[in-house]
């Protein structure tokens, strides 16, 4: 007869199957690490290490996150009222990017503050002069609404609307998907180091890079800037780079070609490239 489980503690957080580093070692991404105020993550033995005693479920590493692999951490409630966020705000301020998610997708316009917000009175600057460079209207600092209102009695009087409260979407996909006319990432190719090996688009997990048989193409709408490319690149010709832009998709042509030397099919850049990158690497041609 099996055996009912009487565990009911909840999962401990951490980063699933979609870590960057789970799925390639040597990727050194620490977005996560770097994100946490409280040093409660940690990298030990290539995989992240959340410190549940430390942590205090925060959600930072969640917006800086490039595939979305941080489990059982929910972002933080937060109340707003039409396009305003209010009282109760965390102790600890949001993240730039948790207020942008604020702003594409909840068309949050200004939060009630008062002087001895520090933290957040500059969260709230360092978003300004992201919206700043998107073209995007900033926020304004409204004064603390008065104490609660009488339900009851809010109607009649057409007094202050009761907040409604909930959460924002999450990650750098999220971000991607809400900020539509700016690409936060540019994928960064050195064609004259490219073998066209196809690793990078192998790799990648948004399929921001694609090679076909007659281009090959760099989509900086669809990075999430988890650096899978420039890890499997072995002649370091791709990365990408945080630098919003507007650019269009690039299609790069290509062709199919056979190496004159070891007779393999592969794939160039122009007609002249007769030589496999394999073989141009050794003087005698072996592979």
């Amino acid at each position: 007869m099996a055996r009912l489980s009487l565990n009911l503690l909840p999962a401990p957080p951490g980063a699933g199957a979609s870590c960057v580093r789970r799925v390639v070692k040597k990727n050194a991404c620490q977005a996560c690490v770097e994100a946490c105020p409280l040093q409660a993550i940690a990298v030990e033995s290539d995989n992240v290490v959340i410190d549940e005693r430390q942590c205090n479920q925060c959600g930072r590493c969640l917006f800086v996150c490039p595939t979305d692999a941080l489990e059982n951490i929910q972002p933080v409630t937060r109340h707003w009222i039409d396009d305003r966020l209010v009282a109760p705000l965390s102790l600890q301020p949001a993240c730039v990017d948790e207020l942008l998610l604020w702003h594409f997708e909840k068309g949050i316009r200004a939060i009630e503050l008062d002087g001895e917000q520090e933290g957040w009175l500059r969260a709230v600057a360092e978003l300004n002069g992201v919206l700043k460079q998107l073209n995007q209207p900033t926020w304004w600092l409204a004064p603390p609404s008065d104490g609660p209102v009488n339900n009851a009695r809010r109607q009649w009087l057409h007094l202050r609307k009761e907040s409604a409260s909930g959460a924002v979407a999450y990650g750098r996909r999220a971000l991607r998907d809400n900020v539509t006319n700016y690409h936060r990432y540019r994928v960064m190719l050195t064609a004259e180091h490219c073998y066209l090996c196809g690793a990078c688009a192998r790799i990648c997990p948004e399929q921001a890079i694609r090679l076909h048989p007659d281009h090959f193409t760099l989509d900086n709408a669809r990075c999430t800037g988890c650096g899978q490319c420039a890890v499997v690149c072995f002649p370091q010709a791709i990365r990408s780079e945080v630098q919003w832009n507007t650019d269009a998709p690039q299609r790069l042509p290509v062709l199919p070609s056979t190496c004159n030397c070891c007779g393999q099919a592969f794939t160039a850049w122009d007609a002249q490239q007769r030589t496999c990158p394999f073989c141009r690497q050794h003087r005698h041609g072996m592979r």
